[in-house]
C-alpha cells in the first residue's frame, strides 16, 4: 500500500537519479574511533591469549588429591570451612567453629528432628528371595498372602461347589480365596510336615508345572526331603518293585550314618513309598494322587477354586497359578521340613537314641539274622567239639590256641564242678541201669517197686553228694566212661537188692552201703588218676 501511493504523492522526483556508489559505501561502513594496530602488536596479542591446554580427567583427579594433602597440615582442622553455600560450622550460642565432635552431634540431632519428615523407604518385592530366604511358618501375614496373589481365584464358571467353604466372594466374575482360611490350613501342614520329618519320615516335595522346580528343589533342600519336577511315572507306588527295582536302599543310625553289615538287606528290600506327599498341582498328578489313596500315603495339596478338594488329605486353598504364592507355600513347608530336622538330631544328639520305631521288614530281617547267627555258633562250636574228640591234652592244646589265639586256662573249681557233673551223670546211668534189672532177677516186685525206686534215689543222691564235695578228686570228664569204673555195678545191684528186703532193711545198712559205693568210686578216681600221669611221663 505504501509502496502505491509512492509515485502519487512524489510524482516525478520518484524516478530520479540514483545515489552514488561512494555515498552508499560511507553510509554503510561502521565508523569507529580506535586506532588500528600493528601486525607485530597483533602477533603479541594472539601469544598471550593462547588457548588452554587439554587436561585429562585423570590428570584432574590427581590434582584434586594433591590439594586435598596439601590442605591438610597441622592446624588446618580449625580451618575447615563449608562450601560458600553453607551456614559456618559455629555453635548457636558462640561465634567459635566447632569441632568435629560437636559437628557430628548436632547432625544427630538434626536427624532425630526429622526422621519422621518425608517419605519412608519400604521393602521392595525381589523374585528370587522367596526361593532363597523363604518365610517360616511364624511369618506367615495376610499382607504377605495377598501380595503374594494366593487370593486370587478362577472365573466363577469353572468353580467346584465343593470350595464353598474356602471362597470368601465374587470380584468382577472372579472367586476370592478367603486369607484367613488360607493362613490357618497353611500353618496346619507345615505342623504336619515338621511332625513327620521329626519321626524321620520320607517326605516327597512334587511340581513339574514350568518354574516350579526351583521351588520343589529348594524346599527339599531343606526338609532332607526327596523331589519330583517332572511327569509323574504311573505305577512307581503301586507297582514299586517293577518300576524303581534298581533303586538303591541304606540302612541309617538315629544319626543318618549309614550302617553296615546290611547288605544282604539292601539286596532283597522292596522299594521305599514316601510317608508324605506335598504336591503343588494336584491337577496334573491326579494319577499320583489316586496311587497315594490306594497305599494310604498322607498327601499335601494347593487347591484352587476349580480343583476337589477330596483328592489330598491337608488341603491349602491358594492360587496354583501364581509362582510367587508357590513359592510362599513351599518355602513354609520346607521351612517346617527343616525345623523337624533339627529336633530330631537334637534329641538323637542328647538322648542317644532314635525317635522312631523300625519298619517290620527291617525287624523281620534282623530276627532272621539273629537266629541264622545262632545256628551258625552252635554247628561251630560242635565241629569244634568233634574236631578236638580224640587228641590227648597237648594236641587238644595246641588246637585251642590255633582256634582262640591263647591258651583257655580252667581253675581247679571250674574243674572240680566238671567232674562232678560227670560222675553224676554216670551215677545215674549206673542206676537207671540197676533198677531196670531189678525185676528180672526178683520174682516178686508189685510190693517192692517204691522201695526199689527209693534205694536207688538215695544211691544216686550220696554219690553225687560225695563227688561234688570231695576236692580231692581231680579227675577229667573221661572217668564217666573209663573201665574201672564198670565193676561198680553189681555192687549197686547188689546193695539194691539187699534193701529190697523189707525185713532186712534198716537205715545202717544202708549207710554202709552207701559208704561202700563211695569207697569204691574213690579207688576208681585214684586208678584213673594214676593212668593219666603215667601217659604224660
Amino acid at each position: 500500500m505504501i509502496l502505491r501511493n509512492v509515485p502519487v504523492r512524489h510524482c516525478r522526483h520518484t524516478l530520479a537519479s540514483p545515489i552514488s556508489r561512494s555515498l552508499t559505501r560511507q553510509i554503510s561502513t561502521q565508523v569507529t574511533t580506535k586506532t588500528e594496530t600493528t601486525s607485530e602488536e597483533w602477533k603479541a596479542t594472539q601469544a598471550a591469549v593462547a588457548p588452554p591446554k587439554i587436561v585429562s580427567a585423570a590428570r584432574k583427579k590427581q590434582r584434586i588429591v594433591q590439594d586435598g594433602i596439601l590442605s591438610l597440615r597441622t592446624n588446618s582442622a580449625h580451618e575447615h570451612r563449608g562450601a560458600a553455600w553453607t551456614t559456618p560450622h559455629s555453635n548457636s550460642n558462640s561465634a567459635i567453629p566447632a569441632t568435629p565432635a560437636q559437628q557430628y552431634k548436632e547432625w544427630q540431632r538434626i536427624q532425630t528432628n526429622t526422621r519422621s519428615l518425608g517419605s519412608k523407604l519400604e521393602k521392595r518385592y525381589i523374585p528370587t528371595e522367596l526361593v532363597n530366604n523363604p518365610p517360616g511358618p511364624e511369618d506367615i501375614t495376610l499382607e504377605m498372602l495377598m501380595a503374594s496373589q494366593t487370593h486370587i481365584g478362577h472365573k466363577t464358571s469353572l468353580w467346584n461347589p465343593a470350595n464353598s467353604r474356602y471362597i470368601y466372594g465374587v470380584r468382577q466374575g472372579v472367586h476370592i480365596i478367603s486369607l484367613e482360611t488360607t493362613a490357618a490350613h497353611l500353618r496346619r501342614a507345615a505342623r504336619v510336615v515338621e511332625e513327620v520329618a521329626y519321626k524321620a519320615g520320607l517326605i516327597l516335595f512334587v511340581g513339574n508345572r514350568k518354574g516350579q522346580m526351583e521351588i520343589v528343589t529348594q524346599a527339599a533342600e531343606m526338609a532332607g526331603a526327596c523331589h519330583l519336577f517332572t511327569k509323574w511315572t504311573p505305577g512307581a507306588i503301586t507297582n514299586r518293585d517293577v518300576i524303581l527295582k534298581m533303586a538303591g536302599t541304606k540302612v541309617v543310625d538315629h544319626k543318618d550314618q549309614e550302617l553296615p553289615g546290611f547288605e544282604s538287606y539292601r539286596g532283597s528290600a522292596r522299594p521305599l513309598m514316601p510317608d508324605l506327599i506335598v504336591c503343588l498341582n494336584p491337577l496334573e498328578n491326579y494319577t499320583l494322587l489316586y496311587e497315594c489313596g490306594l497305599k494310604s500315603i498322607p498327601t499335601i495339596g494347593v487347591i484352587d477354586t476349580n480343583v476337589d478338594p477330596s483328592w489330598v488329605t491337608y488341603t491349602i486353598p491358594a492360587n496354583d497359578d501364581s509362582l510367587r504364592a508357590m513359592a510362599v507355600v513351599g518355602g513354609v513347608l520346607g521351612r517346617a521340613g527343616q525345623r523337624g530336622q533339627q529336633r530330631r538330631m537334637a534329641d538323637a544328639k542328647k538322648k542317644n537314641m532314635a525317635t522312631w520305631e523300625n519298619s517290620p521288614d527291617i525287624v523281620q530281617h534282623m530276627n532272621r539274622e539273629k537266629k541264622a547267627a545262632l545256628a551258625e555258633r552252635k554247628n561251630v562250636m560242635g565241629q569244634m567239639q568233634h574236631n578236638l574228640e580224640g587228641f590227648n591234652e597237648e594236641e587238644q592244646k595246641i588246637l585251642r590256641e590255633g582256634l582262640y589265639g591263647d591258651e583257655l586256662e580252667v581253675t581247679e573249681s571250674e574243674m572240680v564242678d566238671m567232674m562232678g557233673q560227670a560222675a553224676l551223670g554216670a551215677a545215674k546211668e549206673v542206676a537207671a541201669e540197676a533198677f531196670s534189672a531189678l525185676p528180672e532177677e526178683t520174682p516178686s516186685s508189685g510190693p517192692e517197686s517204691p522201695v526199689q525206686a527209693t534205694a536207688s534215689e538215695v544211691v544216686v543222691e550220696a554219690q553225687a553228694e560225695s563227688i561234688t564235695t570231695s576236692p580231692e578228686q581231680p579227675i577229667a570228664s573221661e572217668a564217666a566212661t573209663s573201665p574201672p569204673e564198670q565193676p561198680a555195678s553189681p555192687e549197686v545191684a547188689t546193695n539194691v537188692q539187699s534193701e529190697v528186703n523189707p525185713t532186712n532193711s534198716t537205715q545202717d545198712s544202708r549207710l554202709a552201703s552207701i559208704e561202700d559205693q563211695l569207697s569204691g568210686l574213690k579207688n576208681a578216681a585214684e586208678a584213673i588218676e594214676a593212668d593219666i600221669k603215667n601217659g604224660k611221663q
